[in-house]
């Protein structure tokens, strides 16, 4: 199955060495991004943040930058969102003063760092910061802390004709399935992404029959590849170890947000 998106290789302090120290500022004179790599949040989940918050308070302050007389969000949608639902008057924030590409590449990484956007999502804003910079996509890997490679796949997906990239945005395939079907080519993939929905193909059969393979036949009652299904699902790495009648599941986080999400999908499911 193809790897879910990790945590990138630095964190989102790392890139607010001049930010000035926390503080805590009203939340009625934070206004929401102009542009904003996330197309769509979850409402449910928003309501688990805001349950957190009320608990906890928010664990990392949002990222802002002074405009006019208010201030304009960088980072933090999410816990905004979740802030004003969970009643709080004052939200914890670090203070910016960048230009509005460089907002747009921390809510980026933000994101990216969370494992919050679709894989399509992430494309498009790959693609944003290469149109509006002057950024090679090797400079682009380098700023954001991923491998050349992860950028050159995503920004293919791209390429996807309409009903993949719908399958892909509605978490029928994944990015692994997509890009089996990118590699098929435009007059084989069609047949290809039929044959995954239809099978319920893992990456690597899906893989083989866009090389030329036969075409494997459905698994027994339509048994799912397991941990790729809950990796697509959780929105992370999952493990499955055992049979269809036992073992054992091992599911990855990487920061404290990331196991709330987690945790809150699996008391709604």
């Amino acid at each position: 199955m193809s790897a879910p998106k990790r945590g990138l290789g630095r964190g989102l302090e790392a890139l607010l060495p001049d930010a000035e120290p926390k503080q805590e500022i009203p939340i009625a004179d934070i206004m929401l991004p102009e542009s904003q790599p996330r197309e769509r949040f979850v409402e449910q989940e928003i309501m688990q943040l805001a349950a957190s918050i009320k608990h906890h308070g928010v664990l990392q302050p949002l990222v802002v930058a002074e405009d006019g007389e208010g201030f304009r969000l960088i980072a933090g949608e999410r816990r905004l969102r979740a802030s004003k639902l969970a009643g709080l008057s004052h939200v914890p924030v670090f203070m910016r003063s960048d230009d509005s590409q460089r907002h747009f590449e921390l809510a980026l990484i933000e994101n990216l760092q969370r494992s919050d956007l679709s894989p399509l999502e992430e494309a498009k804003a790959y693609e944003r910061l290469l149109g509006e910079s002057e950024l090679t996509q090797e400079a682009l890997a380098s700023r954001l802390g991923v491998g050349r490679a992860k950028v050159a796949l995503s920004l293919r997906l791209l390429k996807l004709p309409a009903a993949a990239q719908r399958a892909l945005n509605e978490g029928r395939i994944t990015a692994g399935h997509a890009q089996a079907v990118l590699a098929a080519g435009p007059e084989r993939g069609p047949r290809v992404l039929d044959a995954i929905l239809e099978k319920r193909l893992s990456v690597r059969a899906a893989e083989r029959l866009a090389k030329g393979g036969g075409a494997p036949s459905a698994r027994p009652g339509g048994q799912p590849d397991w941990a790729e299904e809950l990796s697509r699902t959780l929105g992370t790495q999952v493990k499955v170890r055992g049979t269809a009648k036992r073992g054992t599941l091992s599911v990855s986080y990487h920061s404290a947000d990331e196991l709330e999400r987690v945790l809150g999908k699996l008391r709604r499911d």
